[in-house]
């Protein structure tokens, strides 16, 4: 009768020969490695990209009469600081506009004088110089009806000639007169249309004055942030494009915003803790969940796996940076984002 380990079947073989190579790929004394942990169920994580506060701001110029806006001067380099309302830079048309503006100020002030003068009427010397003529055309005509009266008087002994000469001094003596008297009273009386007349044309030339003046300014360009300029894109002598004249961005705050998974968002809450790593940090920062999107869109931040759909629907989180400074130079570093939810 055959003995019972010749009788073991193929498959008991298969099985031993199995563990033996096991036991010969593992070193002796190595322990098993352990399975990996399951993620935190209080950490949710997601890639970001460290952000200025208000985003960058691309600064725009206005041309001249539709005319490429030209540079003329850039006060500023990349990489240096600016205040709000300080001077960047200037264009080319800053000299022609300045013109344009003086003038239109002496415009103005042309028809304030106007408006003035018309108001308050002719000069008093005028006035004075036109009282006297009238007094004195006064006395002529009196004389001239004293002398036809006198001739009058004297019946037969004046010729008809005579007095008809006599008439007619007094009938030109009084139309004289008639019109210094209407002389003095236009220099002496204010119309209201021709105040009102005044007053339209003072206001046409202080509209192009400010027209004047807001284009002269255009000239001039300011930057409308405390920030950092972080590129520029036309320099003295070139024109300025699409792209704008720089760009600035503020330092503080600073922010990183994470994209999450829109299955993690309903875990995350304003006033949560972060932490932030990546490449280009020397190590973690942290911060503060300050806003949390309320769009949810494709991320921007890896790939997308056209094999999950979760991969590409994220919602954008902004987490306020505790040390802005750290990171003011490293404006759109991708960074790893790990928060503490609850």
């Amino acid at each position: 009768m055959p003995s019972r380990s010749r009788l073991t079947s193929p498959a008991a073989a298969a099985a031993a020969i199995a563990v033996a190579v096991c036991a010969c790929r593992q070193a002796p004394g190595t322990p098993a490695a352990p399975p990996a942990p399951p993620a935190s169920a209080s950490r949710i994580a997601g890639l970001g990209r460290i952000e200025p506060g208000d985003g960058v701001v691309r600064l725009a110029t206005r041309s001249l009469g539709g005319q490429t806006s030209i540079v003329a001067q850039v006060f500023v380099s990349e990489g240096g600081t600016v205040g709000k309302g300080q001077v960047v830079a200037e264009l080319d048309s800053k000299r022609q506009l300045a013109a344009a503006a003086s003038e239109a100020a002496a415009a103005v002030e042309v028809a304030r004088q106007r408006l003035a003068q018309m108001k308050t009427g002719a000069k008093t010397s005028d006035v004075a110089a036109q009282r006297d003529d009238v007094e004195r055309l006064q006395r002529d005509l009196a004389d001239a009806q004293t002398d036809l009266k006198r001739h009058q008087a004297l019946g037969r002994n004046v010729s008809d000639a005579e007095l008809d000469r006599l008439r007619s001094r007094v009938e030109s003596a009084s139309r004289v007169l008639a019109s210094a008297r209407e002389r003095l009273a236009s220099l002496t009386d204010v119309r209201p249309v021709d105040v009102a007349v005044a007053d339209a044309e003072l206001q046409r030339a202080v509209r192009a004055e400010e027209r004047t003046r807001a284009e002269y300014e255009a000239s001039i360009i300011r930057s409308p942030i405390d920030g950092r300029v972080i590129a520029i894109h036309a320099h003295a002598g070139e024109s300025v494009g699409a792209e704008g004249l720089m760009e600035l961005a503020p330092v503080d705050p600073m922010y990183a915003v994470a994209e999450i998974s829109e299955s993690d968002i309903p875990r995350v809450k304003a006033g949560q803790r972060a932490s932030i790593s990546g490449d280009g940090l020397k190590e973690p920062i942290h911060g503060t969940v300050e806003r949390v999107g309320i769009k949810v869109a494709q991320n921007r931040m890896r790939p997308v796996d056209p094999a999950s759909f979760s991969d590409a629907r994220v919602v954008e989180v902004w987490v306020k940076l505790d040390d802005p400074k750290v990171v003011e130079n490293r404006i759109h570093l991708r960074v790893d984002v790990v928060i503490q939810a609850e």
